[in-house]
């Protein structure tokens, strides 16, 4: 791989995940900026890499070809602005926020400038749900794609115990189950089987409004608890269900459809297998379990950024068209929030 600098924008968990990732490839440079100085410099000194005293640092520097986006979610939109406007590509962690027209002029803006801009939804690279998708996604384009037949159902579901950061439970910073848990399963529903339409809100509640968190006692306000039903543009009927109060991790897909049924998850201690009523598509009529092994998704994903980077294609997924799509789904989530 050709040499590649990349800065890192704000120095939490995931931008160590990410940064992780990225030190798996050859010939790449970094510089990371925080607007917390303390806490960027023992993140510099911990994992080697270059400080930076701000943003400045990294966005007027010619040989940074690149920037990563881990920061707060609100603070999405005008980071990217900032990358692109000084000849930045960009990788952005989900999701994006802001009103329709500002994502709008965004798209716009990366298009006319020939950037390439990826939101960080690492779940499009799970092995498992990528079969699931190559299952469901060519309905339309002939019989020998319709493996499963036209789906008649789905179940995405995704549980953590949240408190880890103050401000992913407050709605002022834009947290909650929504943001941090909902995106993910509404981004696969709608890879899946999307264009999606009819959202509504089935059941949406703050179960545990204060937390323990990094050793103190935090008031929450965000819901932490979501459950949205929605229809996919075949006319499947489609449930999304997210929290914050699992507490051990849970995630999977359960479709039913005409020849069977499909059920994927990123756990290996959950089933995934196909059930087909006939054989096809290389699947005999019964049961198969999927098992394609264990990848670290923040290091595909970070592959493919620098990739896409350095050949100048945008990536096959994760493009900021995909994210404003699935803002307009959550903007209408979020318009349901403030009206109950």
């Amino acid at each position: 791989m050709s040499s590649l600098k990349i800065g890192i924008i704000g120095c939490g968990k995931q931008a160590e995940k990410h940064l992780s990732g990225l030190k798996k490839l050859p010939g790449l440079d970094f510089i990371v900026a925080d607007i917390r100085e303390e806490a960027s410099r023992s993140f510099c000194e911990k994992t080697s890499v270059t400080w930076a005293a701000d943003l400045g640092d990294i966005l007027e520097d010619r040989t940074v070809q690149a920037v990563v986006i881990c920061t707060p979610t609100r603070t999405h939109v005008e980071l990217i602005r900032e990358a692109v406007k000084a000849g930045k590509d960009v990788f952005c962690e989900k999701p994006l926020s802001g009103p329709n027209e500002e994502l709008l002029e965004l798209d716009s803006m990366v298009s006319g400038a020939g950037r390439i801009v990826m939101i960080g939804y690492v779940y499009r690279y799970v092995p498992i749900l990528e079969e699931g998708h190559r299952l469901f996604r060519k309905l339309s384009v002939g019989a020998s794609s319709l493996i499963m037949g036209e789906p008649l159902t789905a179940f995405f579901r995704l549980g953590g115990r949240g408190s880890h950061q103050a401000w992913k439970h407050r709605r002022a910073t834009d947290g909650g189950a929504v943001n941090e848990m909902l995106v993910h399963m509404i981004d696969l529903a709608g890879w899946y089987f999307g264009p999606l339409k009819d959202v509504q809100i089935v059941s949406r509640s703050l179960k545990l409004p204060q937390r323990q968190i990094n050793g103190d006692l935090v008031e929450a306000d965000a819901e932490d608890y979501v459950v949205v039903k929605c229809t996919g543009e075949s006319g499947v009927e489609i449930i999304c269900q997210a929290d914050l109060v699992t507490p051990a991790f849970s995630q999977y897909v359960e479709i039913q459809a005409e020849n069977g049924s499909f059920m994927g998850s990123i756990q290996e201690d959950m089933p995934s297998y196909v059930f087909l009523k006939e054989g096809r598509g290389g699947y005999q009529a019964g049961r198969t379990e999927l098992r394609t092994g264990q990848r670290n998704l923040f290091d595909v994903q970070m592959l493919a950024f620098a990739e896409a980077v350095l050949k100048r294609q945008p990536p096959d997924r994760n493009s900021i068209a995909d994210s404003i799509q699935l803002m307009h789904i959550l903007q209408q989530v979020s318009a349901q929030v403030e009206n109950k």
